[in-house]
């Protein structure tokens, strides 16, 4: 990389030598905080994709595998990609596809690899990351070398009209992304909810839905059908699962070893719940002296409708779980999520 930087410099210097504008070059770089980056990616490019042209925006698409599914639409809110994204000079830095990273020694059992969801807006992706999508097919690969100033999601209330807008405004890391789109929809939610419908019709002996984006199937009866006082204190066992069956987190030490998420660090054994008026202030956790800390809705709402020593399975969508922003490396946006849970004798 440094040594083709040099043959920049030098070519600017030379050219600038030749046709007798001494600043030309130099006001070019300095104009913009772009102008070092611009002649070193457009001297990459040429050496490597020279006959390929940017788009209207300004990325390079390199190859464009089409897919034989659904047009992009403009009413399309959200696009679910996987991808890999290297820099110039091929190093991998971040991807969603288990088998490479396998290859590159990152790969961890309890992460999460499959496809991600991207909302269609700058303010919320990387304007060449959307600039890729557009015109695809689902089923649809492209591959596309996006400059640093399209590399990045817009800080205000409206992104920019134009490339030219973004060079002189944003700066960022040049990058080469591979794409795969997997699915669009124009709602998330009903996209959840007809994945949970799925779901449950084949796991959960299509039980139907307690309320919106909730869903409850009894394992075992309880001993006593008696609802609990709202000041109950129980113990429980419990695993979490996305819709896939990955389990990321578990009470029990054997499936935390299966499945790959045991910690050394974690004390494996049945959890504290303190029942309240409002299931959200539901806390598990903590001990005697502590009240441990509130959880999320879905999961809430399971412990508060549990009775003594039963054992259920409830599945939610994203609303009553993670929503946007998901949780680590296990639990992506929008995930829907299932938790087996079970009242058992305190340890």
């Amino acid at each position: 990389m440094s040594i083709l930087k040099n043959k920049i410099i030098k070519f600017c210097g030379i050219t600038a030598a030749v046709i007798t504008m001494a600043g030309a070059c130099a006001k070019e770089v300095t104009e913009s905080k772009n102008g070092d980056n611009k002649l070193y990616l457009e001297a990459w490019l040429n050496t490597h994709f020279p006959n390929v042209k940017p788009t209207g925006l300004g990325i390079y698409i390199t190859d464009d595998q089409p897919g034989t599914g659904a047009s992009i639409s403009d009413k399309d809110l959200y696009f679910f990609i996987r991808y890999t994204a290297t820099d110039l000079d091929g190093n991998i830095g971040s991807t969603s596809e288990e088998k490479v990273a396998q290859q590159i020694g990152s790969y961890a059992k309890g992460n999460y690899y499959g496809p991600t969801v991207v909302l269609n807006s700058e303010l919320a992706t990387q304007a060449g990351i959307l600039d890729m999508i557009r015109g695809m097919k689902v089923g649809g690969t492209r591959t596309a070398v996006i400059p640093g100033w399209l590399n990045v999601t817009i800080d205000g209330d409206e992104g920019y009209e134009t490339g030219d807008d973004y060079f002189k405004n944003e700066s960022g890391t040049n990058v080469i992304y591979t794409i795969t789109l997997t699915d669009k929809t124009d709602d998330i939610h009903k996209w959840e909810i007809d994945s949970l419908e799925r779901y449950t019709a084949h796991r959960m002996n299509d039980v139907d839905s307690t309320f919106y984006g909730y869903y409850y199937q009894q394992l075992k009866e309880p001993a006593d059908t008696t609802t609990l006082p709202r000041d109950t204190t129980f113990y429980i066992n419990y695993t979490g699962r996305l819709l896939n069956g990955q389990v990321f987190d578990t009470t029990v030490e054997d499936t935390a070893k299966f499945y790959g998420i045991y910690s050394s660090s974690k004390t494996y054994q049945p959890q504290q719940v303190k029942l309240n008026k409002n299931y959200s202030d539901i806390t598990l956790g903590g001990s005697s002296s502590s009240n441990g800390s509130t959880t999320i809705k879905g999961f809430a709402y399971c412990l508060s409708k549990l009775k003594a020593y039963e054992k259920g399975v409830c599945a939610f969508y994203s609303y009553l779980g993670y929503g946007y922003s998901g949780s680590g490396n296990s639990i992506p946006k929008y995930a829907p999520l299932t938790f087996e849970i079970e009242i058992v004798d305190k340890p």
